[in-house]
Protein backbone atom coordinates (compact mmCIF):
# COMPACT_ATOMS: atom_id res chain seq x y z
CA UNK A 1 0.00 0.00 0.00
CA UNK A 2 1.36 3.34 -0.70
CA UNK A 3 1.51 6.32 0.63
CA UNK A 4 -0.84 7.87 -1.67
CA UNK A 5 -3.45 4.87 -1.39
CA UNK A 6 -3.06 5.68 2.85
CA UNK A 7 -4.27 9.45 2.06
CA UNK A 8 -7.13 8.45 0.22
CA UNK A 9 -8.27 5.81 2.35
CA UNK A 10 -7.73 8.67 5.56
CA UNK A 11 -9.29 11.20 3.95
CA UNK A 12 -12.41 9.05 2.82
CA UNK A 13 -12.40 7.37 6.02
CA UNK A 14 -12.61 10.32 7.56
CA UNK A 15 -15.17 12.02 5.60
CA UNK A 16 -17.36 9.11 5.84
CA UNK A 17 -16.97 9.27 9.68
CA UNK A 18 -17.92 12.75 9.88
CA UNK A 19 -21.85 11.52 8.28
CA UNK A 20 -24.33 10.79 10.56
CA UNK A 21 -24.51 7.03 10.85
CA UNK A 22 -27.68 6.17 8.63
CA UNK A 23 -26.25 8.30 5.90
CA UNK A 24 -22.46 6.73 5.72
CA UNK A 25 -22.98 3.56 3.54
CA UNK A 26 -24.70 5.81 0.65
CA UNK A 27 -21.84 8.32 1.03
CA UNK A 28 -18.63 5.55 0.87
CA UNK A 29 -20.76 4.08 -2.17
CA UNK A 30 -21.40 7.08 -3.46
CA UNK A 31 -17.44 8.67 -3.04
CA UNK A 32 -15.33 5.37 -3.74
CA UNK A 33 -17.36 4.36 -6.87
CA UNK A 34 -15.51 1.86 -8.76
CA UNK A 35 -13.29 1.30 -5.97
CA UNK A 36 -14.70 -1.79 -4.19
CA UNK A 37 -11.41 -2.68 -2.52
CA UNK A 38 -11.59 0.73 -1.09
CA UNK A 39 -14.87 0.66 -0.22
CA UNK A 40 -14.35 -2.23 1.87
CA UNK A 41 -10.72 -1.25 3.74
CA UNK A 42 -12.75 1.76 4.21
CA UNK A 43 -15.67 -0.29 5.82
CA UNK A 44 -13.18 -2.33 7.83
CA UNK A 45 -11.47 1.00 9.48
CA UNK A 46 -15.37 1.89 10.38
CA UNK A 47 -15.69 -1.27 12.04
CA UNK A 48 -12.34 -1.09 14.02
CA UNK A 49 -13.30 2.27 14.98
CA UNK A 50 -16.87 1.23 16.77
CA UNK A 51 -14.26 -1.57 18.77
CA UNK A 52 -11.59 0.66 19.67
CA UNK A 53 -10.49 -0.81 22.92
CA UNK A 54 -10.00 -4.18 20.92
CA UNK A 55 -8.53 -2.55 17.48
CA UNK A 56 -4.39 -2.25 18.24
CA UNK A 57 -5.06 -5.44 19.89
CA UNK A 58 -6.09 -6.99 17.04
CA UNK A 59 -3.47 -8.84 14.42
CA UNK A 60 -3.99 -8.26 11.07
CA UNK A 61 -6.54 -11.50 10.46
CA UNK A 62 -8.50 -9.96 12.86
CA UNK A 63 -9.10 -6.15 11.84
CA UNK A 64 -9.70 -7.24 7.81
CA UNK A 65 -10.44 -11.13 7.92
CA UNK A 66 -11.55 -11.14 4.50
CA UNK A 67 -7.97 -10.48 3.20
CA UNK A 68 -7.62 -13.75 4.64
CA UNK A 69 -8.85 -17.10 2.59
CA UNK A 70 -10.08 -18.78 5.67
CA UNK A 71 -11.07 -18.27 8.78
CA UNK A 72 -8.31 -19.49 11.76
CA UNK A 73 -8.90 -22.71 12.92
CA UNK A 74 -11.26 -23.44 15.11
CA UNK A 75 -10.55 -24.57 18.34
CA UNK A 76 -9.00 -28.64 19.09
CA UNK A 77 -9.10 -28.51 22.71
CA UNK A 78 -9.63 -32.43 24.44
CA UNK A 79 -8.33 -33.97 21.19
CA UNK A 80 -5.26 -35.46 19.86
CA UNK A 81 -2.87 -34.19 17.53
CA UNK A 82 -0.38 -37.21 16.59
CA UNK A 83 1.46 -37.60 19.38
CA UNK A 84 -0.40 -34.44 21.06
CA UNK A 85 -3.10 -34.35 23.31
CA UNK A 86 -4.58 -30.97 23.39
CA UNK A 87 -5.04 -29.40 26.89
CA UNK A 88 -6.88 -26.19 26.39
CA UNK A 89 -6.31 -23.43 23.97
CA UNK A 90 -4.35 -20.54 25.49
CA UNK A 91 -4.57 -17.85 22.92
CA UNK A 92 -4.76 -16.71 19.07
CA UNK A 93 -2.19 -15.34 16.71
CA UNK A 94 -1.91 -13.89 13.14
CA UNK A 95 -1.59 -17.06 12.18
CA UNK A 96 -3.27 -19.50 13.78
CA UNK A 97 -4.17 -21.06 17.58
CA UNK A 98 -2.08 -21.38 19.95
CA UNK A 99 -3.26 -24.52 22.45
CA UNK A 100 -1.34 -25.91 26.01
CA UNK A 101 -0.51 -29.38 24.67
CA UNK A 102 0.62 -32.62 26.52
CA UNK A 103 3.81 -34.20 24.14
CA UNK A 104 3.06 -38.15 24.90
CA UNK A 105 6.77 -39.07 23.46
CA UNK A 106 8.48 -36.86 25.66
CA UNK A 107 6.61 -36.26 28.48
CA UNK A 108 6.62 -32.42 28.56
CA UNK A 109 4.24 -30.07 28.22
CA UNK A 110 4.30 -27.66 25.24
CA UNK A 111 2.71 -24.68 23.67
CA UNK A 112 1.44 -26.28 19.96
CA UNK A 113 0.58 -23.69 17.56
CA UNK A 114 -2.00 -24.77 14.77
CA UNK A 115 -1.46 -22.86 11.67
CA UNK A 116 -3.96 -21.89 9.32
CA UNK A 117 -4.35 -24.17 5.97
CA UNK A 118 -4.19 -20.90 3.82
CA UNK A 119 -0.34 -20.46 5.07
CA UNK A 120 0.55 -23.88 4.49
CA UNK A 121 -1.60 -25.72 2.10
CA UNK A 122 1.25 -24.02 -1.10
CA UNK A 123 4.12 -26.48 -1.44
CA UNK A 124 6.44 -23.36 -1.86
CA UNK A 125 5.11 -21.85 1.33
CA UNK A 126 5.48 -25.24 3.43
CA UNK A 127 8.89 -25.26 2.35
CA UNK A 128 10.06 -21.76 3.41
CA UNK A 129 7.91 -21.85 6.40
CA UNK A 130 10.01 -25.37 7.40
CA UNK A 131 13.19 -23.59 6.73
CA UNK A 132 12.34 -20.27 8.53
CA UNK A 133 11.37 -22.67 11.68
CA UNK A 134 14.28 -24.12 11.52
CA UNK A 135 16.21 -21.20 11.41
CA UNK A 136 14.28 -19.69 14.67
CA UNK A 137 14.65 -22.87 16.40
CA UNK A 138 18.31 -22.38 16.08
CA UNK A 139 17.70 -19.02 18.01
CA UNK A 140 19.21 -19.49 21.83
CA UNK A 141 18.68 -17.10 24.34
CA UNK A 142 17.25 -16.67 27.94
CA UNK A 143 14.13 -14.30 26.54
CA UNK A 144 13.58 -16.30 23.47
CA UNK A 145 10.10 -19.19 23.63
CA UNK A 146 12.42 -22.36 22.26
CA UNK A 147 11.18 -24.07 19.44
CA UNK A 148 10.79 -27.30 19.66
CA UNK A 149 10.00 -28.95 16.31
CA UNK A 150 7.72 -28.47 13.39
CA UNK A 151 5.34 -31.15 13.18
CA UNK A 152 3.00 -32.20 9.82
CA UNK A 153 0.46 -34.25 10.95
CA UNK A 154 -2.43 -34.97 8.67
CA UNK A 155 -1.64 -32.54 6.04
CA UNK A 156 -1.98 -29.29 8.57
CA UNK A 157 1.31 -28.06 9.99
CA UNK A 158 1.83 -27.35 13.94
CA UNK A 159 5.06 -25.49 16.00
CA UNK A 160 5.72 -27.08 18.90
CA UNK A 161 7.25 -24.30 21.44
CA UNK A 162 8.30 -24.21 24.97
CA UNK A 163 5.15 -23.94 26.95
CA UNK A 164 5.77 -19.93 28.75
CA UNK A 165 3.14 -19.87 31.96
CA UNK A 166 2.83 -16.65 33.35
CA UNK A 167 1.13 -12.93 31.95
CA UNK A 168 1.71 -11.28 28.96
CA UNK A 169 2.38 -7.72 29.27
CA UNK A 170 -0.82 -6.82 27.46
CA UNK A 171 -2.19 -7.94 31.08
CA UNK A 172 0.62 -6.27 32.74
CA UNK A 173 -0.12 -3.00 31.13
CA UNK A 174 -3.77 -3.40 32.11
CA UNK A 175 -3.14 -2.48 35.48
CA UNK A 176 -1.07 0.25 34.70
CA UNK A 177 2.49 1.47 33.41
CA UNK A 178 5.30 -0.67 34.71
CA UNK A 179 7.81 1.07 37.45
CA UNK A 180 10.78 2.40 36.02
CA UNK A 181 13.59 -0.67 37.40
CA UNK A 182 11.07 -3.08 36.00
CA UNK A 183 10.11 -1.48 33.49
CA UNK A 184 13.80 -0.77 31.67
CA UNK A 185 15.03 -4.52 33.02
CA UNK A 186 12.33 -5.37 30.78
CA UNK A 187 13.03 -3.78 27.82
CA UNK A 188 16.54 -4.84 27.82
CA UNK A 189 15.34 -8.26 28.30
CA UNK A 190 13.22 -8.01 24.51
CA UNK A 191 16.07 -6.04 23.36
CA UNK A 192 18.37 -8.92 24.06
CA UNK A 193 16.39 -11.30 22.33
CA UNK A 194 15.78 -9.33 19.53
CA UNK A 195 19.85 -9.13 18.88
CA UNK A 196 20.14 -12.57 19.35
CA UNK A 197 17.64 -13.42 16.72
CA UNK A 198 18.60 -10.45 14.06
CA UNK A 199 22.45 -11.65 14.39
CA UNK A 200 20.97 -14.91 12.97
CA UNK A 201 19.11 -13.07 9.94
CA UNK A 202 15.30 -13.50 12.04
CA UNK A 203 12.81 -10.87 11.74
CA UNK A 204 10.37 -11.24 14.28
CA UNK A 205 7.73 -8.45 12.35
CA UNK A 206 4.75 -8.48 15.49
CA UNK A 207 6.25 -7.63 18.24
CA UNK A 208 3.99 -6.60 20.33
CA UNK A 209 2.26 -6.96 24.22
CA UNK A 210 0.76 -10.27 23.18
CA UNK A 211 3.65 -11.75 22.20
CA UNK A 212 5.90 -11.37 24.91
CA UNK A 213 5.64 -13.28 28.28
CA UNK A 214 6.86 -12.63 32.24
CA UNK A 215 7.01 -16.46 33.29
CA UNK A 216 6.48 -16.82 37.10
CA UNK A 217 9.89 -16.77 38.17
CA UNK A 218 9.81 -12.93 36.27
CA UNK A 219 12.08 -13.96 33.08
CA UNK A 220 10.86 -12.57 30.05
CA UNK A 221 9.76 -14.60 26.92
CA UNK A 222 9.16 -13.30 23.56
CA UNK A 223 6.95 -15.47 21.74
CA UNK A 224 6.28 -16.43 17.89
CA UNK A 225 9.95 -16.22 16.30
CA UNK A 226 9.04 -19.51 15.10
CA UNK A 227 6.54 -17.06 12.47
CA UNK A 228 9.18 -15.01 12.07
CA UNK A 229 10.82 -13.44 8.55
CA UNK A 230 14.01 -14.56 7.46
CA UNK A 231 16.59 -12.55 5.10
CA UNK A 232 15.62 -14.80 2.42
CA UNK A 233 11.88 -13.50 2.38
CA UNK A 234 13.21 -9.62 1.90
CA UNK A 235 12.03 -9.36 -1.77
CA UNK A 236 8.05 -10.16 -1.83
CA UNK A 237 5.60 -7.90 -3.18
CA UNK A 238 2.89 -6.05 -1.16
CA UNK A 239 0.31 -8.84 -1.58
CA UNK A 240 2.45 -11.41 -0.63
CA UNK A 241 3.68 -10.41 2.45
CA UNK A 242 0.05 -10.44 3.64
CA UNK A 243 -0.32 -13.88 2.21
CA UNK A 244 3.18 -15.44 2.78
CA UNK A 245 3.84 -18.19 5.12
CA UNK A 246 6.22 -17.38 7.93
CA UNK A 247 5.54 -13.66 7.04
CA UNK A 248 3.91 -12.82 10.15
CA UNK A 249 2.10 -10.04 8.64
CA UNK A 250 1.92 -7.87 12.06
CA UNK A 251 -0.86 -6.04 14.05
CA UNK A 252 -2.00 -2.47 13.35
CA UNK A 253 -0.25 -0.12 15.67
CA UNK A 254 3.11 -2.21 16.08
CA UNK A 255 3.59 -2.04 12.07
CA UNK A 256 6.03 0.05 10.57
CA UNK A 257 5.21 2.39 7.83
CA UNK A 258 7.54 0.33 5.71
CA UNK A 259 6.36 -2.99 6.58
CA UNK A 260 2.53 -1.62 5.72
CA UNK A 261 3.47 -0.21 2.38
CA UNK A 262 4.83 -3.12 1.15
CA UNK A 263 8.40 -2.32 1.18
CA UNK A 264 11.28 -4.15 2.03
CA UNK A 265 11.49 -4.77 5.42
CA UNK A 266 14.55 -5.84 7.69
CA UNK A 267 14.99 -5.36 11.46
CA UNK A 268 14.74 -1.83 11.85
CA UNK A 269 10.48 -3.29 11.36
CA UNK A 270 11.41 -4.59 14.78
CA UNK A 271 13.04 -1.98 16.22
CA UNK A 272 9.80 0.49 15.29
CA UNK A 273 7.49 -2.02 16.99
CA UNK A 274 10.06 -1.98 19.97
CA UNK A 275 9.16 1.89 20.36
CA UNK A 276 5.66 1.23 20.07
CA UNK A 277 5.83 -1.31 22.90
CA UNK A 278 8.27 1.04 24.99
CA UNK A 279 5.91 3.41 24.67
CA UNK A 280 2.92 1.77 26.23
CA UNK A 281 4.65 -0.05 29.11
CA UNK A 282 5.97 3.09 30.06
CA UNK A 283 2.25 4.88 29.72
CA UNK A 284 -0.56 2.31 30.00
CA UNK A 285 -1.08 3.89 26.63
CA UNK A 286 -0.46 3.28 22.76
CA UNK A 287 1.35 6.42 21.64
CA UNK A 288 -0.80 6.66 18.32
CA UNK A 289 -4.01 6.88 20.00
CA UNK A 290 -6.61 4.20 21.03
CA UNK A 291 -8.73 3.87 17.37
CA UNK A 292 -8.30 3.40 14.22
CA UNK A 293 -8.89 7.57 13.32
CA UNK A 294 -6.16 8.24 14.94
CA UNK A 295 -3.78 5.57 14.45
CA UNK A 296 -4.55 5.74 10.55
CA UNK A 297 -3.98 9.66 10.70
CA UNK A 298 -0.19 8.91 12.44
CA UNK A 299 0.47 6.03 10.36
CA UNK A 300 -0.34 8.12 7.15
CA UNK A 301 1.97 11.27 8.82
CA UNK A 302 4.96 8.54 9.06
CA UNK A 303 4.50 7.04 5.23
CA UNK A 304 4.48 10.60 4.11
CA UNK A 305 7.54 11.10 5.58
CA UNK A 306 6.53 13.21 8.74
CA UNK A 307 7.25 12.93 12.62
CA UNK A 308 4.14 11.38 13.71
CA UNK A 309 2.54 13.05 16.79
CA UNK A 310 2.70 11.28 19.80
CA UNK A 311 -0.13 10.69 22.62
CA UNK A 312 2.16 12.25 25.14
CA UNK A 313 5.97 12.56 26.85
CA UNK A 314 7.60 9.66 28.63
CA UNK A 315 7.91 10.02 32.51
CA UNK A 316 12.03 9.39 31.97
CA UNK A 317 13.11 11.64 29.41
CA UNK A 318 16.10 9.32 27.99
CA UNK A 319 13.70 6.72 27.34
CA UNK A 320 11.16 9.35 25.70
CA UNK A 321 14.52 10.39 23.41
CA UNK A 322 14.87 6.27 22.86
CA UNK A 323 11.52 5.35 22.02
CA UNK A 324 11.27 8.46 19.54
CA UNK A 325 13.94 7.12 17.67
CA UNK A 326 12.76 3.49 17.25
CA UNK A 327 9.25 5.23 15.76
CA UNK A 328 10.78 7.38 13.01
CA UNK A 329 8.93 7.32 10.20
CA UNK A 330 12.31 6.68 7.51
CA UNK A 331 14.14 3.36 8.93
CA UNK A 332 17.81 5.35 7.97
CA UNK A 333 16.12 7.28 10.66
CA UNK A 334 15.81 4.90 13.62
CA UNK A 335 18.29 3.09 15.38
CA UNK A 336 20.82 1.46 12.69
CA UNK A 337 20.70 -2.15 14.77
CA UNK A 338 18.85 -3.73 17.69
CA UNK A 339 22.78 -4.01 19.36
CA UNK A 340 22.72 0.15 19.27
CA UNK A 341 19.48 -0.05 20.93
CA UNK A 342 20.72 -2.23 23.86
CA UNK A 343 23.48 -0.33 24.31
CA UNK A 344 21.24 3.01 24.80
CA UNK A 345 18.87 0.75 26.90
CA UNK A 346 21.79 -0.22 29.09
CA UNK A 347 22.98 3.34 29.41
CA UNK A 348 19.42 4.61 31.01
CA UNK A 349 19.40 6.14 34.25
CA UNK A 350 17.00 4.03 37.12
CA UNK A 351 18.39 5.56 40.10
CA UNK A 352 15.53 7.90 40.56
CA UNK A 353 17.34 11.13 40.27
CA UNK A 354 15.23 13.11 38.04
CA UNK A 355 16.79 13.51 34.16
CA UNK A 356 16.16 17.11 32.66
CA UNK A 357 14.22 17.28 29.51
CA UNK A 358 16.89 18.31 26.82
CA UNK A 359 14.97 20.94 24.79
CA UNK A 360 15.82 20.44 21.18
CA UNK A 361 14.26 24.21 20.24
CA UNK A 362 17.46 25.82 22.71
CA UNK A 363 19.79 23.34 22.74
CA UNK A 364 21.57 24.30 19.42
CA UNK A 365 22.60 27.74 21.40
CA UNK A 366 24.54 25.65 23.80
CA UNK A 367 25.87 23.82 20.80
CA UNK A 368 27.07 26.74 19.35
CA UNK A 369 28.28 28.00 22.72
CA UNK A 370 30.46 25.21 23.13
CA UNK A 371 32.25 25.59 19.59
CA UNK A 372 32.69 29.37 20.17
CA UNK A 373 34.55 28.29 23.52
CA UNK A 374 36.27 26.01 22.06
CA UNK A 375 37.57 28.02 19.31
CA UNK A 376 38.81 30.88 21.98
CA UNK A 377 39.89 28.41 24.37
CA UNK A 378 42.84 26.99 21.20
CA UNK A 379 44.01 30.51 20.79
CA UNK A 380 45.27 31.04 23.59
CA UNK A 381 48.23 28.63 23.37
CA UNK A 382 49.12 30.59 20.16
CA UNK A 383 48.58 33.99 22.00
CA UNK A 384 51.21 32.92 24.28
CA UNK A 385 54.15 31.68 21.89
CA UNK A 386 53.31 34.99 20.30
CA UNK A 387 54.19 37.15 22.94
CA UNK A 388 57.15 34.56 24.77
CA UNK A 389 59.93 36.71 24.14
CA UNK A 390 58.41 39.38 26.14
CA UNK A 391 58.67 37.22 29.12
CA UNK A 392 62.06 36.75 31.12
CA UNK A 393 62.98 33.06 30.19
CA UNK A 394 62.09 30.47 31.23
CA UNK A 395 58.63 31.53 32.78
CA UNK A 396 57.58 32.56 28.90
CA UNK A 397 58.18 28.74 27.76
CA UNK A 398 57.08 27.48 30.95
CA UNK A 399 53.47 29.78 30.26
CA UNK A 400 53.55 28.50 26.75
CA UNK A 401 53.06 24.39 27.87
CA UNK A 402 50.94 25.05 30.88
CA UNK A 403 48.06 26.96 28.96
CA UNK A 404 48.74 24.62 25.79
CA UNK A 405 47.99 21.71 28.05
CA UNK A 406 44.97 23.56 29.65
CA UNK A 407 44.08 24.37 26.61
CA UNK A 408 43.95 20.80 25.23
CA UNK A 409 42.29 19.28 28.19
CA UNK A 410 39.06 22.04 27.70
CA UNK A 411 38.78 22.17 24.08
CA UNK A 412 39.00 18.15 23.91
CA UNK A 413 36.22 18.30 26.57
CA UNK A 414 34.07 21.21 25.47
CA UNK A 415 34.64 19.16 21.79
CA UNK A 416 33.29 15.92 23.05
CA UNK A 417 30.41 17.47 25.13
CA UNK A 418 29.27 18.53 21.27
CA UNK A 419 29.68 15.25 19.71
CA UNK A 420 27.60 14.11 22.45
CA UNK A 421 25.04 16.27 22.40
CA UNK A 422 24.28 15.16 18.70
CA UNK A 423 24.94 12.03 18.49
CA UNK A 424 23.96 10.64 22.26
CA UNK A 425 21.69 13.20 23.19
CA UNK A 426 19.94 11.07 26.70
CA UNK A 427 24.02 10.87 28.13
CA UNK A 428 24.81 14.52 27.55
CA UNK A 429 23.36 15.23 30.98
CA UNK A 430 25.51 13.05 32.78
CA UNK A 431 28.36 13.35 30.48
CA UNK A 432 28.40 17.22 31.38
CA UNK A 433 27.62 16.72 34.82
CA UNK A 434 31.35 14.63 34.93
CA UNK A 435 33.48 16.70 32.11
CA UNK A 436 32.07 20.25 33.24
CA UNK A 437 34.32 20.77 36.79
CA UNK A 438 37.24 19.91 34.63
CA UNK A 439 36.40 22.52 32.45
CA UNK A 440 36.14 25.17 34.39
CA UNK A 441 39.37 24.24 36.12
CA UNK A 442 41.42 24.08 33.18
CA UNK A 443 39.75 27.89 32.04
CA UNK A 444 39.79 30.03 35.03
CA UNK A 445 43.55 29.01 35.44
CA UNK A 446 43.60 30.20 31.56
CA UNK A 447 42.21 33.35 32.47
CA UNK A 448 43.77 33.58 35.49
CA UNK A 449 47.38 33.17 33.20
CA UNK A 450 46.44 35.46 30.72
CA UNK A 451 45.88 38.02 33.58
CA UNK A 452 49.24 37.75 34.89
CA UNK A 453 50.81 38.07 31.73
CA UNK A 454 48.75 41.33 30.78
CA UNK A 455 49.84 42.49 34.37
CA UNK A 456 53.46 42.19 33.28
CA UNK A 457 53.10 43.47 29.94
CA UNK A 458 50.84 46.74 31.08
CA UNK A 459 53.58 49.23 30.38
CA UNK A 460 55.41 47.78 27.80
CA UNK A 461 53.02 46.64 25.22
CA UNK A 462 49.57 48.09 26.68
CA UNK A 463 47.76 46.99 23.21
CA UNK A 464 48.68 43.26 23.52
CA UNK A 465 48.03 43.58 27.56
CA UNK A 466 44.34 44.83 26.51
CA UNK A 467 43.57 42.55 24.35
CA UNK A 468 44.60 39.26 26.91
CA UNK A 469 42.76 41.39 29.42
CA UNK A 470 39.83 41.14 27.22
CA UNK A 471 40.33 37.74 26.37
CA UNK A 472 40.75 36.81 30.28
CA UNK A 473 38.02 38.82 30.87
CA UNK A 474 35.40 37.07 28.21
CA UNK A 475 36.59 33.72 28.74
CA UNK A 476 35.34 34.16 33.18
CA UNK A 477 32.09 35.66 31.56
CA UNK A 478 31.65 32.99 29.49
CA UNK A 479 32.31 30.30 33.00
CA UNK A 480 30.09 32.51 35.35
CA UNK A 481 27.24 33.96 33.05
CA UNK A 482 26.93 32.79 29.54
CA UNK A 483 27.37 28.81 30.00
CA UNK A 484 24.61 28.47 33.04
CA UNK A 485 22.38 30.28 31.07
CA UNK A 486 22.46 28.40 27.63
CA UNK A 487 22.61 24.98 29.99
CA UNK A 488 19.51 26.28 31.73
CA UNK A 489 17.61 27.21 28.42
CA UNK A 490 18.82 23.45 26.60
CA UNK A 491 17.56 21.36 30.24
CA UNK A 492 20.86 19.95 31.12
CA UNK A 493 20.73 21.16 34.55
CA UNK A 494 19.38 18.64 37.15
CA UNK A 495 16.29 19.43 39.82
Amino acid sequence: MTPARWRLINDLFHAVLARDAGDRAAFLEQSAAGDPDLVREVQTLLASHGRAERFLDEPAWGVAADLILDAPPASRAGTNVGPYFIVEEIGRGGMGVVYAADDRRLGRAVALKALAPEFTRDPVRRARLTREARAAAALSHPAIATIFALEEIDGELYIASELVRGRTLREEVRDGPLPAERLVSTLIDICGALVAAHDCGIVHRDLKPENVMRRVDGQIKVLDFGLAQSDSGRNLSALSRLTEAGAAMGTPGYMAPEQLSGAEVDARADIFAFGVLAWELATAEHPFGTDAASLLARMTELMDGGSGRLSRSLPMPALDQIARRCMRGAPVERYPTSAALLADLRALDITGTPVPRVSDRTLWWWQLHQLVAATLIGIMPAAVWAIRPWLRYPYGSALFFVTLTLAIVSVTLRLNLSFTSRVLTHTLVDHRARAYPAIVICETCLATALLGIAAVLFGQHDAVAALLLGVAVVTLASLTLIEPATTRAAGLTRA
